[in-house]
């Protein structure tokens, strides 16, 4: 394997799901196997992107940690699904959508390296290249374990005040970790964006360096989850930064 990542934020409302959907998709596209989990237990939504519902699933990733299903179980093939193109395949394990499923969940303890141990039975039996975890916001007990089971941590952050310091708080305990952290600043208002010194004054301020800046789109908003946005609209401006950032990746 060559990366695997773990797309988080502070907050919910980042964009982290959009982000990590079409990050994944574009890694893909350019080539490269890929496999997302969704981790966002207590509220999983990287499956309206994909387009995907509960009856397509043979299992989930609550039924893995249950012990009532393989890992290989819970993997959906998403290429042709999707249509791309390029040579590179998406897969997708995803967490149950039944709410009592994801109460019982919430009250399970994890093993410590349940989510190291996921990485690697998807790297022997799919050869993938990239792991993209979409975590749950914050600092909850499976977003640290994912953290730690990953190469590099993606933080997601919008230029809110409350954000801002949640952010430098989150940055910290991942320092104290000895993680690898990259900042992404996300739906940054368009006057805010064009300010020459934002992302060296960001990471001056987190002590993390700025992978990229996407400014704030309303057509990403407006798309409401419908689908990957990159792949509906190949010419956006926005699908030009996520491929540079997928590109970014990629060349490490």
């Amino acid at each position: 394997m060559r990366m695997s990542l773990a797309i988080h934020s502070y907050r919910g409302g980042t964009g982290k799901s959009t982000t990590a959907a079409n990050l994944a998709t574009s890694l893909a596209t350019l080539g490269f196997k890929v496999a997302t989990v969704d981790l966002d237990l207590s509220s999983p939504g990287l499956h309206v992107i994909f387009n995907i519902n509960q009856s397509m699933l043979n299992g989930s990733l609550n039924d893995f940690l249950y012990g009532k299903c393989s890992l290989e179980k819970c993997v959906l093939n998403i290429t042709e699904n999707l249509g791309l193109h390029g040579g590179g395949e998406l897969l997708f394990i995803g967490s149950s959508m039944k709410p009592e499923e994801i109460a019982n969940l919430m009250r399970k303890e994890y093993e410590e390296n349940v989510f190291k141990i996921i990485g690697e039975e998807l790297q022997k039996r799919y050869s993938i290249d990239y792991l993209i975890f979409d975590t749950h916001p914050g600092l909850s007990e499976d977003t640290l374990l994912a953290v730690l089971s990953t190469d590099l941590s993606l933080v997601l952050m919008r230029m809110d005040r409350q954000d801002i310091s949640g952010t430098y708080l989150l940055t910290r305990v991942l320092r104290k970790l000895n993680r690898v952290c990259y900042i992404l600043l996300n739906m940054v208002p368009p006057e805010i964006a064009k300010l020459p010194s934002l992302t060296d004054d960001i990471s001056k301020y987190t002590g993390m360096p700025v992978l990229g800046l996407v400014p704030f789109y309303e057509e990403v908003l407006s798309n409401r989850s419908k689908g990957v946005f990159i792949l509906k609209h190949p010419q956006h401006p926005y699908t030009t930064q996520v491929y540079q950032i997928a590109k970014m990746i990629a060349s490490w």
